[in-house]
């Protein structure tokens, strides 16, 4: 709750500079009175605004007592959903139970099927016997009597196993029936259950207003512009931290904001957030305690698919366990530690990067009860990184709208901003805002070491729909573009200190 506190001074000074030399002379007070008269109505103005927001107290204590009552909602629903979970794994028992009822009477009916069947034959060999029996002397009469007594009897076993056939199959109807039952119940319990579950989320969510400043994430409102990261280790590693943000040895610059974890080499490292695999590096086998050696690091970049990308560094020789394009998990395991490149010893370089290849803020949530979740030096800290989202598919960052708006342009279509396939054209449309109504394109052909501008022409509004695509005649595995408001030759109204750099395929 915000809280003003108003003060009021009212200064009324009387002030005479002497006497005129008159006896008769009358100080003049008119612009004292005037004084005093605005001073009350600006003591009146901060009266109303006080009033005002006693009104706003007022009504934020009201909300304040409505949230026991959806906490109490929340609390009963979740013993709703207990009770729901328990009645489905009852039915799914008794399912099972029908199951194999089921499948048992299904047996007994084809056991019964192939005794009919060869009670039948049995028969037809007995008429045909008895056929050939009536066509001989009178001396075989009474085999024959007994061949239709035996007849007869094998036509009573028939009609008692067709009527256990009947028997069975109303059974079998009735389970079957039973089991649709039942399975049509478990998934209207099942939708009940997200329903509430649903329910439960958005009176969770109604008692949650993060301002324009933060984000909502699990129930916590966050920082807008920071990254909240587990700690990228198995769950219950203890890990502890020797350099973190500024640090004075070399994060600063670009890495201002990297974390260094002192570990053994080949020491399971596994994902802080889940993405897709956009570059590896693990061919180098050294390092030394040199700037010298910055080139000579192992490491492996994630795309978190919202521009933002995670580095691990200085792994060991062929330390990478993922493929370039692969998908990565939260917390699944990625590399292994090493010493290669800059390092004064063992350690994990752990650090998020932005579109521009700048470091940005993170947050560990294992110390977001400690130190809001920033890392600090000496800290040591159990991993709780635990596997989830395999079921997720993560695709590759795409660039914001807002991406290009110091340049002029503002996006409105899907753009490759992480990894474009070449000979493949992406639409780019948006709005220019610069007085000539031009769009400048520029691509970095890094063979060749120069730039190559495209301009193309917006519609009255400043509406343009561009083909944007990357030839395989120009570039290779790589390149650096830019979009602008270009002037009447093409040329940006500005100049930029960097690039978007793209992976081609």
């Amino acid at each position: 709750m915000r809280r003003a506190s108003f003060i009021v001074l009212l200064l009324v000074a009387a002030s005479f500079a002497g006497c005129s030399g008159e006896e008769n002379s009358v100080p003049n007070t008119d612009y004292k009175d005037e004084e005093i008269s605005d001073l009350n109505l600006r003591l009146n103005e901060s009266e109303d605004t006080i009033e005002s927001l006693e009104e706003i107290v007022s009504e934020l204590q009201e909300l304040a007592d409505q949230v026991p009552a959806l906490q109490t909602t929340i609390s009963n629903l979740n013993e709703e959903i207990t009770v729901l979970n328990g009645n489905i794994s009852t039915l799914r028992d008794e399912l099972q139970v029908l199951g194999e009822q089921y499948s048992q009477a299904l047996g007994e009916v084809q056991t019964l099927t192939e005794e009919l069947v060869i009670a039948q034959v049995n028969l037809s060999g007995l008429e045909e016997e008895l056929e050939r029996l009536e066509e001989d002397s009178a001396e075989v009469r009474e085999n024959i009597q007994e061949l239709r007594s035996l007849a007869e009897s094998l036509n009573s076993t028939i009609l008692e196993l067709q009527n256990q056939i009947i028997t069975y199959d109303v059974i079998i109807s009735n389970l079957e029936a039973t089991r649709d039952y039942y399975y049509e119940r478990v998934g209207e319990l099942e939708e009940s259950v997200e329903d509430l579950e649903e329910e439960i989320s958005e009176l969770q969510n109604s008692q949650l207003e993060c301002d324009d400043s933060t984000y909502e994430d699990n129930g916590v409102c966050r920082s807008g512009g920071i990254v909240w990261v587990s700690i990228p280790f198995e769950v219950g590693f203890v890990a502890n931290i020797t350099q973190s943000f500024h640090g004075y040895y070399s994060h600063n610059g670009i890495m201002l904001y990297a974390v260094d974890f002192p570990v053994n080499e080949n020491t399971t490292i596994t994902a802080a957030l889940p993405g897709v695999v956009i570059e590896v590096v693990e061919h180098h086998t050294g390092g030394c305690p040199s700037s010298d050696c910055v080139n000579q690091s192992n490491y492996v970049i994630i795309d978190h698919g919202d521009s933002t990308f995670g580095m691990y560094a200085h792994l060991t020789y062929n330390g990478v366990l993922l493929d370039v394009g692969d998908i990565v998990h939260q917390g699944e395991p990625i590399a292994l530690s090493g010493n290669t490149g800059w390092s004064t010893g063992p350690h994990l370089h752990f650090e998020v990067k932005d579109i521009y290849g700048q470091s940005m803020p993170v947050r560990f949530n294992e110390l977001s009860s400690l130190t809001n979740g920033v890392a600090f030096w000496g800290a040591s800290v159990v991993s709780n990184n635990t596997q989830s989202g395999q079921g997720v598919n993560h695709t590759t960052s795409m660039c914001e709208e807002d991406l290009f708006l110091s340049f002029g342009i503002l996006l409105d279509s899907d753009i490759p901003c992480s990894v474009a396939q070449l000979d493949t054209a992406y639409a780019l449309q948006g709005w220019t805002y610069g007085p000539s109504g031009r769009v400048g394109v520029g691509q970095y052909d890094i063979s060749a070491g120069q730039w190559n501008y495209w301009c193309y022409y917006s519609n009255s509004n400043g509406w343009f729909d561009i083909d944007l695509s990357f030839s395989s005649s120009t570039h290779e595995d790589s390149t650096y573009f830019m979009v602008y408001s270009a002037d009447a030759n093409c040329v940006s109204y500005q100049a930029w200190d960097a690039s978007i750099g793209l992976w081609l395929e």
